[in-house]
């Protein structure tokens, strides 16, 4: 029998790499695109998302919240009251960037209102997320959203206060470089200077109650002449079966065909509409239910003693959540640049940023919406990067930025670029150290630049540049 355990591995945590990677690089390639700023301090955005879900995972590691703590993960009502602040504070301060007051009075908004009706919205809608944020806490989602909550609100002052000042004054892409990099040390070292220099950890076991997220799943998939078996077991504690599935080569054939045929049809019925993402979607969670329905119908029965193909997959609940949220984010994305006024306005700005103004786009509101995301993301990759290693330090973002800047140029510097870029680095990184002989986790970013090399001088302009 043979069994092939490693690769399958490597290939799984490399998509995990390569979406952590992916969520910072999509902030770089949306601020060189746009703004024009190669930014360096990328990196330690990355690390404020991660230090920012202390307050939510491990409030008592965190210096001025201590006091507030019942426990190590529990908060008293006045530390859950310090949350709501913060996050009711951080939610206004990223509608303040889209426009000053009168943004948050709902100038930004495609239908002209009253002032009170958007004021009254907007604190609405601050006070909803301040009081998910500190009634789910230490969950791992309320971790994640006030990450993202301060990232958006923090990282925007760079433009408002730094980059937008350099470029009236003519400052070249160098100059702007060098300003990044110098913005990158004093973000790092404010980092350090409130929350302390010391190595910080996660507590993964109970972000999820009645889920250890700190347990792996083996994920076996059996090969033999009667078909195709799938079988999913826990480890830690007590070992358990989760799922055990299995397919005759007959039935597999008619599970593929119709979720062909699903997938086809709904794209068909959908692909007339004005929606972007809808007839992709439809044909994706038409193809899966296909699956999941026939999967609980026909499985059963024992799984194959003797397979002539075995392969294992180890993967946490931790690293199933890191790549659900990626792809749910870039669907996001993708949905806000493709399908909405603010991702036409992007675009253009991106293309000729003096034309849009002149043609009545508001440009350094376009300006602050794409450092709004790039915090955003930014934040996201920070504290998903912390989970899967249970532990942050002070240089957690930084040595992650070689590695986006990687995917981004791999890309062709552009967002769809990045992400397939990314990807690619992810998957290199992981994947090399297990197929060469000698290597060890030491050379993973110098594999990742060792095909980055190799594709440039085939492409220079990235693979998809220029598309």
């Amino acid at each position: 029998m043979a069994v092939d355990v490693g690769l399958a591995n490597a290939a799984m945590t490399g998509i995990v790499t390569g979406s952590v990677i992916s969520l910072g690089a999509i902030g770089l390639a949306l601020v060189y695109n746009i703004a024009d700023v190669p930014n360096f301090a990328h990196g330690d955005i990355l690390t404020l998302g991660a230090y920012v879900a202390l307050l939510v995972n491990m409030p008592h590691t965190v210096p001025g919240l201590r006091r507030f703590t019942a426990g190590p993960q529990s908060l008293t009502l006045a530390g859950q009251a310090v949350l709501f602040a913060i996050a009711v504070a951080g939610v206004l301060t990223i509608l303040y960037h889209l426009g000053g007051r009168d943004a948050i009075e709902g100038g930004w908004w495609s239908a002209d209102v009253p002032p009170v009706v958007g004021i009254g919205t907007h604190t609405a809608v601050a006070v909803a997320v301040g009081a998910t944020i500190a009634v789910s806490s230490p969950s791992f989602l309320a971790g994640l959203l006030l990450a993202a909550i301060i990232g958006g609100a923090m990282i925007p002052v760079m433009e408002s206060r730094v980059f937008r000042r350099f470029r009236s004054r003519g400052a070249s892409v160098a100059m702007l470089l060098i300003v990044s990099l110098a913005l990158s040390f004093i973000l790092r070292y404010s980092i350090q200077t409130i929350f302390g220099g010391e190595v910080r950890f996660y507590q993964v076991d109970t972000v999820v109650a009645g889920l250890d997220l700190s347990r792996a799943l083996y994920h076996d998939l059996l090969v033999a002449s009667s078909g195709i078996a799938v079988e999913v077991q826990t480890t830690g504690g007590e070992a358990a079966r989760l799922l055990g599935l299995q397919y005759s080569w007959v039935e597999l054939l008619a599970i593929l065909a119709t979720t062909v045929g699903v997938a086809v049809a709904a794209y068909q019925r959908r692909a007339g509409t004005r929606s972007v993402v809808g007839p992709r979607l439809a044909a994706a969670l038409g193809g899966l239910a296909v699956v999941v329905v026939a999967g609980a119908v026909l499985s059963g029965g024992t799984l194959p003693q003797n397979p002539s193909y075995a392969t294992r997959i180890r993967l946490s609940p931790v690293r199933i959540s890191v790549i659900l949220v990626a792809v749910s984010t870039m669907a996001l994305l993708h949905y806000v640049l493709r399908a909405t006024t603010l991702g036409k306005a992007m675009r253009a700005t991106s293309d000729n940023r003096d034309l849009a103004m002149i043609r009545g786009i508001n440009t350094r509101q376009v300006l602050m919406s794409v450092w709004i995301i790039a915090g955003v993301f930014g934040a996201l990759g920070g504290v998903m990067l912390a989970f899967v290693f249970s532990r942050i330090g002070i240089s957690l973002g930084f040595n992650l930025l070689v590695p986006m800047f990687a995917g981004v140029i791999l890309g062709g510097i552009s967002v769809y670029g990045a992400i397939f870029g990314s990807y690619v680095v992810g998957l290199t990184m992981e994947v090399g150290i297990y197929a060469i002989p000698g290597f060890d986790t030491t050379y993973r970013i110098p594999l990742a630049f060792i095909i980055l090399f190799v594709i440039l001088l085939v492409r220079p302009e990235g693979i998809v540049g220029g598309s």
